[in-house]
């Protein structure tokens, strides 16, 4: 809003007055001086004349300041409210504002805060915990406030005093947990909301004076400035901003009258002052490149991939860090060279340069890479559809999107390279699992959907992703998370689009069957699916029984057979019977013929192993029902460990339909009652189920964290194949003998068949060598 209208009678003037100081559920989050502030805001509205009762204030107090605020309340000087939940807060504007008029409505709001996926500002209640973290959405709030059925109100001021961090940040194991006000309808309304600090900023307390700072700075202009309740808005925003500090920069929103199309300024970016951007730069160059020689080789760098810089041959570090703040990709050109020798400098410096917005999150090199590999494709997928594969893997991140990106219905490599540099401005925030790691930026993102759409240039774009996460330091589970992602959407577009895969049905032979070494013997049979969506029988096939090395010469054979048709390496899908989760195939060596070394099976190819149909087709129907409607909550957290106190009774039957959204189990029990637990979440229907074949007894609690079953599902295969990667070269680190079943609700299974007097049949072309196809 331009300004505010004056309000004549003080007695038209509203308020909500929230000061968050105690956190009782967890006491490291307490905010001194919380309570302080808001008693400041209160009584500068009682001094300019607003009526007690049109002041609702409500407090989450420490023992101090329930001290004075008892003292205060029974002089007769304020009223206030102990408020301690965070439905009593969303009760002050569900029902505090019921029956009341006015012209002016002011909010004023201290406590932590935290900022959310898409931009969203939360505000922490004083019942949140790290493990509950109950918010308030600030968005969904200035929406309830419009609703018609208040009488007046058209003018609001709201006052957030609450950090925006990225929630990563926090390192905890658990998102917010954000309950939304009704959905109203809604009438013209003017706002003007102030934040403390922008998106990824600290709000800084300060706890000499017990206030915030952005509190601090508000409260003295309104109590020298507007003592008649009519304060001039864009003034106390210059004061704001003046009077804050560099790592924190207020933010206005201005919501003007609403339309159809929700006009609306949303907390934009503010840049530091360019000075003193560059003084935070040069200092943190100077301890950077102390090493002379780094210096040197980072200098050269520069020099080659920016020529037009023009820097001296030994500028200063003030005026390296202009470069870097104002030459697109300069920055990242110098990370380039700095992050392989020093990481945490490469780090700090990734650091300040999302702060401070330098322009370009690509290196020049890591750019042309990307613009050669998008040219040497014979074929590059249409605009439409590259923009639907971000709709679908990014949808509370819309805004991403460029503004001509739905114009068209081709593609050059003009058009995607001018996506990449639209989408090189979102970095993304910090991981949780890994802090100081950066999640996967949107730039990554993108690349990854760009490799499931372009099959002739996957792998080479994948390469590019991986040196690139490598550099801005991005978690690798995340980067495996994304890259899941982006199949999982391929998937979704119809039969003609999902991955190639080659499906084993394995089963232990009669007891008897042994090889000259003693070890057991295995029947395979094999189907293959082109990513069409069905399933041929593979031509290799196998009537007897085979040791476990030529089961794995079989599944390789076919893999590569595939791969030659396909131009892609296929997924390794493992079709076990319920009852033989013995089966150590996520364990078995197989070698080319020749002094090769053993590859172990799901280290070169993504496995995942999946249970056969059930002999009764209503129990497999039952079971494919449970599969879909637990994979859909397959991205939570919840886990269902079952021990040995499980496999007494129906305990575990018990523990496994407890939660019919749980779509993981994970059996810590011993092997007496392993096998048992393991068969009957198969049965059930969990999607995953992961144990450890070779324990002696039951496990710790910790023994999987490695694989993180607590993390998306997608990305499963991916974690379980790099920890057995590492276990080929440092066994004794890595103890864990994971077996994982993992079910895609959508992916077809073969039919239950017999191992033997198969039809020998299929779509694609026989092995080459008729030797090699016969069984050993």
């Amino acid at each position: 809003m331009a300004g505010l209208r004056a309000v004549d009678d003080p007695a038209r003037v509203h308020a909500v007055v929230v000061g968050v100081e105690r956190y009782p559920r967890h006491a490291d989050w307490d905010l001194p001086g919380a309570v302080d502030d808001a008693l400041r805001f209160y009584k500068w509205l009682r001094k300019g004349g607003v009526p007690e009762g049109n002041i609702q204030l409500l407090l989450a107090p420490d023992e101090t300041s329930r001290a004075s605020l008892d003292a205060l309340a029974g002089a007769g000087e304020l009223t206030w409210r102990q408020t301690w939940g965070r439905d009593a807060l969303m009760d002050a504007f569900t029902q505090g504002l019921d029956g009341r008029t006015g012209d002016l409505l002011y909010l004023y709001w201290g406590s932590h805060g935290v900022l959310g996926q898409g931009d969203r500002r939360l505000l922490l209640c004083p019942d949140a915990s790290p493990n509950d973290k109950r918010c308030i959405d600030t968005a969904n709030l200035l929406e309830y406030l419009q609703r018609n059925d208040l009488a007046g109100f058209t003018q609001q001021v709201l006052l957030f005093d609450a950090c925006a961090t990225f929630l990563e940040h926090h390192n905890q194991p658990t998102g917010p947990a954000v309950a939304d006000f009704p959905t109203v309808r809604r009438h013209p309304v003017g706002q003007f909301a102030l934040c403390a600090a922008a998106a990824g900023q600290v709000a800084e307390n300060d706890p000499a004076l017990r206030s915030g700072v952005f509190s601090h700075a508000v409260l003295d202009w309104l109590e020298t400035h507007a003592a008649d309740l009519h304060p001039d808005l864009a003034a106390l925003l210059t004061h704001v901003r003046a009077a804050t500090p560099d790592t924190q920069t207020p933010v206005s929103i201005d919501i003007r009258t609403l339309d159809g199309s929700r006009e609306r300024l949303v907390w934009p970016g503010v840049r530091l002052p360019a000075s003193t951007s560059r003084s935070r730069l040069a200092l943190a160059l100077h301890d950077a490149l102390g090493d002379g020689d780094l210096r040197a080789r980072c200098l050269e760098h520069l020099a080659a991939q920016h020529p037009a810089a023009q820097l001296d041959s030994c500028p200063s570090d003030e005026q390296l860090a202009h470069v870097l703040l104002t030459v697109e990709r300069a920055m990242a050109a110098l990370v380039e060279v700095v992050h392989g020798r020093d990481r945490p400098a490469a780090d700090r410096l990734l650091s300040l340069g999302r702060v401070h917005g330098v322009p370009g999150l690509l290196s020049p090199l890591e750019y042309t890479a990307l613009r050669e590999a998008l040219s040497r494709a014979p074929q590059l997928p249409p605009t439409a559809r590259v923009i639907a594969a971000v709709r679908a893997t990014l949808p509370l991140e819309r805004a991403w999107l460029p503004p001509d990106a739905q114009a068209g219905h081709d593609s050059s490599v003009t058009q995607l390279m001018a996506c990449v540099e639209h989408f090189e401005t979102h970095t993304g925030g910090q991981s949780a699992a890994h802090p100081g790691r950066q999640l996967v930026p949107a730039v990554i993102r993108f690349t990854e959907l760009l490799a499931t759409l372009i099959p002739s240039a996957r792998a080479e774009l994948h390469e590019w992703a991986e040196q690139v996460a490598r550099r801005l330091n991005v978690d690798a589970g995340g980067l495996a998370e994304r890259r899941a992602d982006a199949l999982a959407w391929l998937d979704t577009l119809g039969p003609g689009a999902g991955r190639a895969r080659v499906v084993a049905q394995l089963d232990a032979a009669p007891p008897d069957s042994t090889t000259a070494d003693g070890d057991e013997r295995y029947t395979c049979v094999m189907w293959l699916d082109t990513g069409a969506g069905g399933l041929a029988q593979a031509a290799e096939q196998s009537t007897g029984s085979l040791a476990p090395r030529d089961v794995v010469r079989r599944i390789k054979r076919t893999v590569s057979l595939l791969r030659s048709v396909t131009e892609e390496t296929p997924v390794v899908e493992i079709l076990l019977q319920p009852d033989a989760v013995q089966l150590p195939v996520d364990s078995w060596n197989g070698a080319d013929d020749g002094d090769e070394l053993p590859i172990l099976l799901g280290v070169e190819w993504a496995t995942a192993l999946r249970c056969a149909p059930l002999a009764s087709t209503d129990r497999e129907e039952q079971r494919q029902e449970g599969i879909k409607s637990r994979w859909a909550g397959r991205h939570n957290d919840t886990v269902v460990f079952l021990d040995d106190e499980h496999a007494q009774g129906y305990a575990g039957y018990g523990a496994l339909m407890a939660d019919v959204g749980a779509a993981r189990a994970v059996v810590r029990a011993g092997p007496d009652g392993r096998a048992r637990l393991v068969q009957a979440a198969l049965r059930l229907g969990y999607p995953v189920v992961l144990w450890d074949r070779r324990a002696q007894g039951q496990v710790r609690h910790a023994h999987f964290e490695p694989l993180q079953p607590e993390k998306a599902v997608d990305g499963l295969p991916w974690r379980v194949r790099d920890y057995r990667a590492q276990a080929c070269v440092y066994p004794a680190a890595h103890p864990v003998c994971p077996a994982v079943l993992l079910e895609a609700a959508d992916r077809p299974l073969p039919p239950v068949l017999s191992l033997t007097g198969l039809s020998d049949h299929s779509d694609l072309p026989a092995p080459s060598d008729p030797e090699e196809a016969s069984p050993r």
